[in-house]
């Protein structure tokens, strides 16, 4: 529906002159849009701007971290005649860079991190195990915390998704997957150390752990709903 601009009434669709004030009505569905618009089309350049800076900042940083690669492996020729320590030295320094290589990629997905990051980390253990002539830990101890750490850390994501605006569950279910951690760090060290599973220490965190857990489930389905209103006031969450 379409308004004289001169005195405000309504004017019917294609109506060519006011019914009041016989105002010639403009015919707005006759511009040519491809005419040349007197304000440009708004744009945001932000992310460009900040994608080259991060750019910019990925290859100042590279440019240090061979820097000091090219330092520690000439001070270790020149200091014991062959690479003994620079080794695990360059090593750390280039994953390290992985590191900050996903961080600054900023992709709008939390799994992504989690998944580099994990790919990375196992990349560097397997590397400083082999750097010692076979491997010895990696399979047995590395790997194992490796998996549990990306598993744990990928349910504790999902859940927080879910339950977002539930976080007295939220909580609880991260009291469950810390003991769950827990187990599986003793069950991997010890199985490594031992060459047979044996938990004791975890169970003297986790059960106090899973116990507080199901007391904030208890909390969330059972407690009246001002007494949470106000813990949730009180603790700001």
């Amino acid at each position: 529906m379409a308004y004289c601009p001169k005195c405000g009434v309504k004017v019917d669709q294609g109506g060519k002159n006011c019914p009041l004030c016989d105002f010639p009505i403009p015919d707005i569905e006759g511009e040519d849009n491809n005419a040349e618009k007197p304000f440009p089309t708004p744009e945001n350049v932000y992310p460009k701007e900040f994608k080259e800076i991060k750019k910019r900042i990925l290859k100042n940083i590279t440019v240090i971290f061979m820097l000091a690669i090219l330092v520690m492996i000439i001070e270790n020729i020149y200091l014991q005649g062959s690479l003994t320590w620079a080794k695990y030295s360059v090593a750390s320094t280039v994953f390290l860079l992985g590191y900050i290589t996903i961080f600054l990629n900023f992709i709008p997905n939390v799994y992504f991190y989690l998944v580099a990051a994990a790919i990375n980390t196992t990349v560097l253990l397997f590397t400083l195990d082999m750097l010692e002539g076979d491997l010895a830990w990696f399979f047995s101890l590395g790997l194992p915390l490796v998996v549990g750490t990306l598993i744990i850390s990928v349910i504790s994501v999902f859940m927080y998704r879910r339950l977002r605006s539930k976080i007295l569950l939220y909580i609880g279910v991260n009291m469950f997957l810390a003991a769950a951690y827990f187990a599986i760090v003793e069950a991997a060290v010890t199985r490594h150390l031992t060459q047979k599973l044996d938990l004791f220490w975890s169970y003297i965190g986790g059960i106090p752990l899973v116990t507080l857990g199901l007391a904030l489930f208890y909390f969330h389905f059972y407690f009246p709903a001002v007494m949470k209103e106000e813990i949730k006031r009180r603790f700001h969450i």
